[in-house]
């Protein structure tokens, strides 16, 4: 047994083919020559049919696009590109992924050949939204709480300086009316300063909650 694991362990076309990622090697302006068996089953096809398309076959239209504007002159001029994200196309549908590629030379034939590997980006598309989520749910609370807060300043500025503001114009009256009574005019003294104060105080909590939507 330990033979065998060992074995294994050194088999390289065992490695390749369920390696946790998508490895293939294709000419530049050719077909594809070799892909492991994890890409296989990602693009639901065979060996066989994968080895009569072109990379550029796998791509959706914005893709190829983007490919032979940017991605093949980069591996030209610096003979890699790394995590290029791709759109790749299967037999049912579409899934993201990040490219990389380094650009060799196959002594044999001297054709320029693209050994690349292909990482599929489903949790990290999923982790982006995740945190997208959180921030619209974060933005929506912070509204809340502002309207909140509107709600609230308007309350304090016409619900309760209103009425106030009759007690104070009330107050004003009764100094104008000639009282003979000091204790009189002493507590229309003491209300008028007490209501002066609480306008006061109303008007800095109104300001506060204005100053924070």
């Amino acid at each position: 047994m330990p033979n065998e694991t060992q074995n294994n362990a050194l088999d390289f076309k065992f490695l390749y083919h369920t390696a946790p990622c998508g490895l293939l090697t294709f000419e530049v302006n050719g077909p594809i020559l070799y892909a492991n068996q994890t890409l296989l089953n990602w693009l639901e096809i065979t060996e066989q049919d994968i080895t009569q398309k072109k990379f550029k076959d796998l791509l959706d239209k914005a893709g190829v696009m983007y490919f032979e504007l940017f991605v093949q002159p980069i591996l030209k001029m610096h003979q890699e590109a790394k995590e290029i994200n791709l759109n790749i196309k299967t037999a049912t549908g579409t899934f993201s992924c990040l490219f990389n590629g380094k650009a060799v030379t196959k002594t044999a034939e001297g054709k320029e050949i693209i050994n690349a590997i292909i990482f599929k980006v489903e949790d990290r598309k999923k982790y982006e939204n995740e945190l997208l989520l959180q921030r619209t749910r974060a933005e929506e609370e912070k509204q809340q709480k502002s309207q909140a807060l509107q709600e609230l300043s308007f309350n304090q500025a016409h619900l309760i300086r209103a009425p106030l503001a009759n007690i104070m114009g009330l107050l004003k009256l009764l100094q104008q009316i000639p009282a003979t009574n000091n204790e009189i005019n002493q507590i229309v003294a003491m209300l008028q300063e007490s209501a002066t104060e609480l306008d006061q105080q109303v008007r800095t909590i109104v300001d506060k909650a204005d100053d924070h939507i």
